[in-house]
């Protein structure tokens, strides 16, 4: 199955470049006159411009109070070093109203700009959680250019975690159920989704998590498309499935509300036109699953 769109936050071209990762060679591409450092602030990256993400050489980082791992390197982007930060105070690089949102930057970052975003935010989240060595408790150091952790005591490697996540379309005739989880909004309403356990297909996880949360049967889950989602790392695995019953026993432990929507709802709400419930954005897998079943 072939698609004609770029998933949000997904179609990054960068050269990770895993075999140049030494320190000398990372050293090397920071002194590249043509190094380039995104700046993040509390999880936010700064811009320069309302469509582009701000990037300075990595020199003029020196002296800055950065958190943990320092300038991380996410690769090589047409031969030009790429790296990224997060700023202890970022006054000196940037007004603070520089950084933003990447929910919020979405829709106006190009396909590029986003991934590239996702990446970074994603790289330095781990860092900042994961900096204790997970078999011996202690302090780790940043190693590889940033793509993984080494314990100082036992040399245990950590490498980056990514969540593996089944969101799901749950398909009966021309309906299809949606949920609201706790604590959103109210009128928000969104797929399934939960995490994929240890010993789990996809599949086996799609089924599982539907019947906990709202206690239907589901057949022939079909995976469609996936979307990294940095949020903090999660791999969203995009599946429609198609249910045995229409009768919801709602799971008041993992969501507010269950409903089933009409096709023609649907259609209605993501062109804008009703507003019975309130639609994840176009960033998100759900939105990109809701618009795939309508054209197919």
């Amino acid at each position: 199955m072939t698609f004609d769109f770029t998933m949000p936050f997904a179609g990054l071209s960068l050269d990770f470049a895993e075999t140049q990762r030494s320190a000398k060679e990372v050293q090397a591409f920071i002194e590249d006159p043509k190094a380039q450092c995104l700046c993040f602030y509390k999880g936010q990256p700064a811009l320069e411009s309302g469509q582009r993400l701000l990037r300075i050489h990595p020199s003029k980082l020196i002296g800055q109070n950065l958190h943990d791992p320092g300038p991380a390197f996410l690769g090589l982007e047409n031969g030009t070093p790429l790296f990224a930060a997060s700023l202890a105070q970022p006054e000196n690089i940037a007004p603070e109203e520089s950084f933003e949102t990447l929910r919020s930057l979405g829709p106006r970052l190009s396909p590029q700009e986003l991934a590239l975003a996702g990446r970074a935010r994603a790289l330095l989240e781990w860092h900042f959680t994961h900096r204790f060595c997970p078999k011996c408790g202690t302090r780790s150091t940043p190693n590889g250019g940033g793509v993984k952790r080494l314990c100082t005591n036992c040399k245990t490697e950590d490498f980056p975690h990514i969540n593996p996540v089944v969101i799901m379309l749950i398909i009966s005739g021309d309906k299809v159920l949606l949920g609201r989880g706790l604590d959103w909004p109210a009128g928000w309403m969104s797929a399934l989704a939960g995490f994929v356990s240890q010993g789990e297909t996809i599949e086996e996880a799609v089924i599982r998590e539907t019947y906990e949360e709202v206690g239907i049967e589901v057949t022939n889950p079909q995976y469609i498309f996936s979307q990294p989602w940095p949020f903090p790392s999660q791999l969203m695995m995009g599946v429609i499935c198609e249910a045995k019953s229409e009768e919801i026993t709602l799971n008041k432990a993992e969501l507010e509300e269950a409903h089933w929507y009409s096709r023609e709802e649907i259609e209605d709400v993501l062109e804008e036109t009703s507003f019975i419930f309130r639609c994840p954005p176009p960033i998100t897998i759900a939105y990109q699953l809701l618009k795939h079943w309508l054209e197919n």
